[in-house]
């Protein structure tokens, strides 16, 4: 990643250990699960609810981490019309603060997206997703967030890839962006 700018005084700017104009590092690893508590039916949506964890794989040193571990949970509904799906998620994130010692943020979390199927296997996708800080004093990471993204799908068994473009809504997202996910799906239980 390239540094177009440097704070001497901005938190944990003292613990970096960059040189030059760019930096690298492996992004922080998330483990979580979605789990299907009511299944679609032609008058009632389908509900799941979604936890995750971030671990703290990037280090601050490199400026692209924050070393402390993070928690999500949302609730998901979703409801297909014909040939186009719907999902809304609304949740919470409990963030870890990089600054303070045993503090966190707590944020609402929100996501809206909408996906096209132009064959049995493939979809065109768009989707909102973003976050709301409500506290008085935002530490750093804990900032609203939002992003658009617009791309394509392609499902084969329980294997789906999915790539497309990313558009930021606010000065701390990435303006422009590419992204790519690789997702296997299979059925742990049956619910009944």
């Amino acid at each position: 990643m390239e540094i177009t700018d440097r704070q001497a005084d901005a938190p944990l700017a003292k613990m970096l250990k960059v040189t030059g104009n760019t930096t690298s590092d492996v992004e922080d690893i998330m483990i979580g699960a979605k789990i299907r508590f009511l299944s679609e039916t032609a008058g009632r949506p389908a509900m799941a609810f979604r936890f995750f964890t971030r671990l703290p794989n990037a280090s601050n040193e490199h400026g692209l981490g924050k070393d402390v571990q993070d928690f999500g949970a949302s609730v998901a509904v979703g409801k297909t019309v014909q040939s186009i799906r719907f999902v809304a998620n609304v949740g919470f994130l409990i963030l870890g603060n990089p600054v303070m010692l045993a503090a966190q943020d707590d944020l609402l979390s929100y996501n809206l997206s909408v996906a096209r199927a132009v064959s049995p296997s493939a979809e065109f996708v768009g989707e909102f997703v973003g976050r709301a800080n409500f506290a008085n004093i935002v530490t750093p990471g804990a900032e609203d967030r939002g992003l658009f993204r617009f791309g394509a799908r392609y499902t084969h068994g329980g294997v789906r890839l999915d790539g497309g473009v990313i558009l930021g809504v606010t000065s701390r997202d990435p303006s422009f962006g590419v992204t790519g996910g690789l997702t296997w799906v299979f059925n742990a239980f049956k619910v009944p």
